[in-house]
């Protein structure tokens, strides 16, 4: 099957950020992105989990307006076989 792309968190780069801007719970690191702590809680769970959400556009945003950083810091692209990737679009 066709191969597609997909967007992961580099959780440890988010954490170290966190760290440096003050933020020491997942409720205000959530806050500071603009998004809600389950968000931020579903996109730093491993891709295999029934639970994952990969992040949207609102949650990238967030991360760069918040820390300043380029993307590369907190982001990485990865292709997956869409034969095995389940479909996110239904739980959201």
């Amino acid at each position: 099957m066709k191969n597609k792309a997909a967007i992961r968190l580099k959780e440890n780069e988010l954490k170290k950020a966190a760290i440096d801007h003050n933020l020491n719970t997942n409720a205000q690191i959530a806050g500071a992105i603009g998004v809600s702590p389950s968000q931020l809680w579903r996109a730093s769970l491993p891709p295999d989990n029934p639970r994952y959400n990969s992040p949207g556009p609102a949650f990238i945003a967030g991360v760069l307006k918040a820390f300043g950083e380029p993307f590369e810091r907190f982001f990485f692209l990865v292709e997956s076989d869409t034969s095995t990737q389940r479909n996110e679009e239904c739980e959201r």
